[in-house]
């Protein structure tokens, strides 16, 4: 974008569509910062680390899996409940899914705010990268979580159902 706009645009090989070369964000930037460059929430820059995977994505999708060990992920949540506007209180929340709320769904919700409110709107990650590090540390967690199953003398098993279950079995973790 820099380039093209300082009249460089012959040194790269790719360009932009003409709505995101003209759109106000470009403009914006330019008038907030002197500069084409588009800003970041980090004064830095973007980290010099690439972009996949997020450590927030994939802590956040191991901890949401060890917490499925343990609680019962299909559990409907009674009366939940939001903060007040000013936060000193809580309400009941009354949305048209208040009764059909799960603990697996609050898990997903929470990973994906985690990894989302930090590398997306920071603009250091990319959208595929947040999703793909969730999933990443779902696996890392059910490794971890199979082969602490073989040292225990109990014999059980537990059925979890993943991020993408549509897309990915169920796994089982037994000893």
């Amino acid at each position: 974008m820099h380039l093209i706009k300082t009249g460089q645009g012959n040194t790269i090989e790719g360009h932009p569509s003409p709505t995101v070369l003209n759109s106000m964000a470009v403009q914006t930037s330019f008038t907030t910062n002197n500069s084409y460059f588009l800003s970041q929430a980090f004064p830095e820059g973007s980290p010099t680390h690439p972009s996949y995977p997020t450590g927030h994505g994939t802590v956040a999708g191991a901890c949401i899996t060890v917490l499925k060990f343990f609680f019962n992920g299909d559990f409907v949540i009674p009366s939940p409940q939001v903060p007040s506007n000013n936060g000193m209180a809580l309400n009941n929340y009354t949305g048209s899914d208040a009764g059909q709320m799960t603990v697996n769904g609050e898990l997903h919700k929470l990973a994906h705010n985690i990894s989302f409110g930090h590398g997306i709107h920071a603009g250091i990650h990319w959208r595929s990268d947040t999703d793909t590090s969730i999933q990443l540390g779902e696996e890392i967690a059910l490794s971890v979580l199979r082969d602490r199953a073989q040292t225990y003398n109990e014999k059980f098993a537990v059925t979890l159902k993943r991020l993408e279950a549509a897309l990915l079995s169920s796994p089982t973790i037994e000893a």
